[in-house]
């Protein structure tokens, strides 16, 4: 049922994802469903993605000392939990692999334009007080591509990044991930696609994930906003790869 090089391997995958949670609050699971991919079935990497999601959620909610208005954050946060319970129930009126093409081209694109762009965010406070119909319908399609086929958060950081200051980016994505992990995970749950052995091999990353999240907290403090755009834009580039292969 287990063999000793996925512990390894999901082990060592697992400090990656976690470095970028702890750096820009996000990636997790993009990082653990591209490369689990190749020694895993993508569906338990998926499983096992959002599962793991929740507790790293957790260990990052307390890092940054940035508020966000309760007008802004909660809308957000409940329209990506009703995009994730739609995702994780699957999408049978879209094909998957056109779907994934889309989505690879699209963040490819903008992955070069975080990159290539020397435009930088201009904060407005006034901008994230309260969120908009647009903030909504990005976290809501956002929380259906994450049930579907594992990957939301370039989606947000998209539409988020390009107005919000990286501090109050990150710590948007730490609170709306919680809760869309917690309903996607018990939807699979319900699905009967959460297995013991998901849970173990998740359970696994936990000791990596706390060393993860600390190592890219301490980058986070010290790279520049222009940095934080480039990491950014590697981590579309990254997620758009196996979109474009298939093999996510």
């Amino acid at each position: 049922m287990f063999e000793l090089h996925e512990f390894v391997l999901v082990s060592i995958i697992g400090l990656l994802a976690f470095y970028l949670k702890g750096l820009m609050g996000t990636g997790t699971t993009t990082v653990l469903v591209s490369l689990c991919s190749f020694f895993l079935e993508p569906k338990s990497c998926i499983v096992i993605a959002s599962f793991i999601n929740v507790f790293g959620g957790f260990a990052m909610l307390k890092i940054d000392s940035v508020t966000l208005p309760k007008p802004f954050w909660l809308p957000i946060t409940i329209a990506m939990v009703v995009g994730s319970v739609l995702g994780a129930q699957a999408l049978s009126l879209i094909d998957p692999m056109l779907f994934k093409l889309v989505l690879g081209v699209i963040f490819l694109l903008v992955s070069l334009w975080f990159l290539l762009s020397d435009v930088a965010i201009s904060p407005n406070e006034g901008r994230y007080k309260v969120a908009t119909m647009a903030d909504l319908l990005i976290a809501a399609f956002a929380g259906l591509c994450g049930g579907f086929i594992g990957i939301n958060a370039p989606l947000l950081v998209i539409h988020f990044g390009s107005y919000l200051p990286k501090e109050f980016l990150r710590k948007l994505l730490v609170i709306i991930f919680i809760p869309a992990a917690i309903a996607q995970t018990s939807t699979f749950w319900i699905n009967g696609l959460l297995s013991i052995r998901e849970i173990v091999l998740s359970l696994t990353i936990i000791p990596m994930m706390l060393v993860g999240v600390h190592l890219g907290n301490r980058a986070f403090i010290s790279i520049s906003a222009k940095q934080f755009r480039i990491a950014l834009g590697l981590l579309l580039m990254a997620a758009s790869m196996p979109l474009l292969s298939g093999s996510a």
